[in-house]
């Protein structure tokens, strides 16, 4: 999609039960259709209560259309599934991928988006299941997403539809020639989606982080899980530093994929070097796929800044021009990182300054790189 559209509301929702209260809250007053397409969807006890209300939903004779990765919620039992289809609601598993051992290849659904009656719709990082929720003592993991409403959600149907029917031949939204960063007038609750699909000739996510980081002026924030950035990334970041820019990344301290996490103090080691401020969340893992520019301009969605999201998944964020949503998304992201985070520093974190940690880093980051290299290769600009 590559004009904005303004919608009647825009708001920062994040996990916990802000997001599933939320969601449940808008499948509870679905009365026509629902979209949901996700990652993962576990049958967890948070994954039960959203079935249930997809079911409430079914019976009163809404049309659910519901589709999951295979991969990712490769655990759900086959009589959870029946218990949704017995009540109503259509179900799909998106089955565009090979896996041989702990290997996988092929395209991924990794997208998280629901819409409601063409008029609501979440979008974001958050997956179906307990560690995005929090139970009992367990805290949720840090993410984010964003709830609009108005009509601009019809266009989010249609391409929920497209994939759900398979029409991934339809060219709905996809870009011809280079589209402006920014909306060309200051109207309110400007927002469009942004695909990515490489297999299907869709960047317009990578587009608009590329682009995103050229204009920044002043500030660049970002929350990276699994943040592997490539060449192009690393030049950008680079040159915004060079222009004054202020870029601050937070990353997570406790992780769910040990060689990204290894991978990661790499590249904290080489940000610090070069001039950016790095920080981590040490309460839970962060999962945020966030991008704030200059406290005017946002991107938030379900693209990691690495090579699978870019070459391999199917992914969705959502630009946002807002200048009442960004200003609010700046002062939280900054009070985040200076209250609630831990800034990393190559003088006081041992992690950073030993040096068989270093080497240990640079290896796990150069393996994780050529491996992602070799199976998705990147042209030389």
């Amino acid at each position: 999609m590559r004009a904005y559209q303004s919608a009647d509301s825009i708001e920062l929702v994040h996990s916990g039960t802000d997001f599933f209260d939320r969601l449940i809250g808008l499948l509870d007053l679905a009365r026509q259709e629902v979209h949901f397409q996700i990652y993962i969807f576990d049958a967890d006890e948070t994954g039960k209560r959203v079935a249930a209300a997809l079911q409430r939903a079914a019976r009163r004779g809404v049309q659910v259309w519901l589709m999951v990765d295979e991969f990712g919620s490769d655990r759900l039992p086959h009589t959870f599934i029946q218990d949704l289809e017995r009540a109503g609601v259509q179900f799909r598993f998106f089955r565009q991928a090979v896996s041989f051992w702990k290997w996988r290849f092929g395209r991924t659904l990794h997208h998280k988006v629901v819409v409601v009656d063409n008029m609501h719709a979440l979008i974001g990082g958050i997956n179906i299941a307990d560690k995005y929720h929090g139970i009992g003592r367990q805290a949720a993991w840090l993410d984010f997403a964003v709830y609009i409403q108005g009509a601009v959600c019809v266009q989010l149907a249609l391409f929920c539809n497209d994939i759900f029917t398979h029409q991934y031949w339809k060219t709905r939204g996809r870009e011809k020639g280079r589209s402006n960063l920014f909306p060309e007038d200051d109207t309110a609750g400007q927002v469009r989606f942004r695909l990515n699909d490489w297999m299907r000739r869709k960047t317009e996510v990578y587009q608009s982080y590329a682009r995103g980081i050229s204009a920044a002026r002043h500030t660049l924030v970002f929350t990276a899980s699994y943040f592997l950035p490539g060449r192009s990334v690393r030049r950008r970041l680079k040159a915004a530093v060079r222009r004054g820019v202020d870029v601050r990344v937070l990353l997570t301290g406790p992780s769910d994929v040990k060689l990204s996490r290894l991978a990661e103090q790499f590249l904290i080691y080489w940000m610090l070097r070069r001039g950016m401020r790095v920080f981590r969340w040490e309460h839970s893992v962060m999962h945020g796929k966030t991008m704030q520019v200059d406290g005017h301009w946002s991107t938030l969605g379900s693209y990691n800044i690495n090579r699978l999201s870019r070459f391999r998944s199917l992914e969705l964020n959502v630009d946002i021009a807002d200048p009442d949503f960004n200003r609010r998304f700046y002062l939280y992201l900054d009070e985040l990182l200076l209250k609630r985070c831990t800034e990393i520093t190559a003088d006081h974190d041992p992690e950073i300054s030993n040096f068989w940690t270093r080497w240990k880093a640079r290896l796990a980051y150069h393996f994780a790189v050529y491996l992602m290299r070799l199976l998705f290769p990147e042209k030389r600009k």
